[in-house]
């Protein structure tokens, strides 16, 4: 009697204890609410068969920023809506683009422990530097992967890789970026 008593009770002290254990091993599912911010540069293309734009093909660096918010469908399955923004730091005069803003619904799905596969879509709009070209809107879509870690039992901290292809009027524009992002669960 008295080793089922000590056994109890030091199964009982355990698992009152082992919350704050799982919180600093990043215990953690992804289910409910999330919002969060990914911070990050990138390399982008314009290609065009219009002279009207002269459009050199040559690749400008760029900052991206992007905020969004969404939801944990499973474990394993994140959902979002993400608005975000990419500036062209390169200051050609006849540079492709000065900014783009992009407004995507995308997914997550975790496939091993906290790397991830990401697909996303929607709106795209460029705006230039040069008053003789209209700003256009477009579509865009893009897929990545990335590795996501828990910092404490409601903060992730991420590195991700993407690509995006916006689709507008007389050109496309490729996007290649890397960015490190911060969701709160």
């Amino acid at each position: 009697m008295k080793i089922r008593t000590v056994a109890c009770l030091t199964g009982a002290t355990l698992l009152l204890t082992s919350g704050s254990a799982w919180a600093l091993d990043a215990w953690r599912d992804r289910r409910g609410l999330y919002y969060g911010a990914t911070i990050g540069g990138g390399s982008g293309q314009a290609k065009t068969d219009n002279d009207q734009y002269n459009i050199e093909s040559e690749r400008e660096l760029g900052l991206n920023l992007r905020l969004r918010v969404g939801g944990g469908a499973s474990k394993t399955l994140t959902l979002d809506a993400e608005l975000g923004m990419w500036f062209g730091l390169d200051d050609k005069i006849d540079k492709p683009a000065n900014a783009i803003t992009t407004g995507f619904i995308g997914a997550n799905v975790f496939i091993a422990d906290g790397l991830y596969l990401r697909g996303f879509g929607g709106l795209a709009h460029m705006s230039f530097d040069n008053e003789n070209i209209d700003a256009e809107t477009g579509l865009g879509v893009g897929a990545g992967a990335g590795y996501e870690f828990f910092a404490n039992s409601d903060l992730a901290v991420g590195v991700g890789v993407d690509y995006q292809r916006h689709f507008y009027d007389d050109f496309d524009f490729d996007l290649f970026s890397l960015g490190v992002s911060l969701n709160y669960y």
